[in-house]
Order: C-alpha cells, then sequence, then structure tokens
C-alpha cells in the first residue's frame, strides 16, 4: 500500500473513532465518514488484485516464452 493510501486510511479512521464518540454510531456524520473508509479499503483492495492479477499474467508469459 502506497504510503499516501496509508496516511489517508489512518485519517478516516480517526476521524470515524471521532464521529462515533462524538454523534454515535446511528448518526449519520459516523454513517458519512464508515462508508468513505469502506469505499477506501474497497479500492486498495482491487488495487491489490490487479497488481496481482498483473504479476501472475507476468510470470505465465515468462514461463510461455522459456518453454
Amino acid at each position: 500500500m502506497p504510503l499516501q493510501a496509508d496516511d489517508l486510511l489512518l485519517s478516516l479512521q480517526t476521524s470515524l473513532r471521532n464521529a462515533l464518540a462524538t454523534f454515535g454510531p446511528e448518526s449519520t456524520q459516523y454513517r458519512s465518514i464508515k462508508l468513505m473508509v469502506d469505499e477506501h479499503m474497497a479500492k486498495l483492495a482491487l488495487e491489490g488484485l490487479s497488481i496481482a492479477s498483473s504479476i501472475l499474467e507476468q510470470k505465465t508469459q515468462d514461463r510461455m516464452q522459456t518453454d
């Protein structure tokens, strides 16, 4: 995970904890930030899958060329 993504995730998680402590779990503020955290985590997971898929594809092509 790139450093910027780590920083953004840490910031979002801090905001989420603060919203929970201040407004509670049913508040609009908390739910909005939670949605942002969930979306960011999903984006990071998809990027990870994309990178892993690219690496696997490259390894497969390399093997086919050496055979």
